[in-house]
């Protein structure tokens, strides 16, 4: 299960990531430097696996691999960004949560 890969789909606006023949999500809006991560869908069976961990994991990673600076609005990303306090640094300047 940890061995999946994320697309960024640029023309949906949204890291994707196809597990057991089910789409998992995180949606987003860029704005220059900035990216704001607005939602994040990953279906009950893989919620369950504890999936939206693991995708939530590997999108920062890309969020830093292209060095722009987030900016999460929604709840769930909020939530994980706060309990992996090593994902702060990517937060946009002068953004605390």
């Amino acid at each position: 299960m940890k061995d999946f890969k994320i697309i960024d789909n640029k023309e949906a606006r949204q890291f994707e990531a196809h597990i057991s023949g089910q789409l998992a999500k995180v949606i987003y809006e860029r704005n220059g430097s900035r990216i704001f991560l607005t939602g994040a869908e990953v279906p009950p069976t893989l919620e369950k696996q504890g999936v939206t961990a693991m995708l939530l994991g590997k999108v920062m990673e890309e969020i830093q691999a292209q060095n722009v600076r987030m900016v999460p609005t929604s709840k769930k990303v909020a939530e994980y960004v706060r309990s992996n306090p090593r994902w702060k640094s990517l937060l946009a300047h002068g953004l605390h949560i």
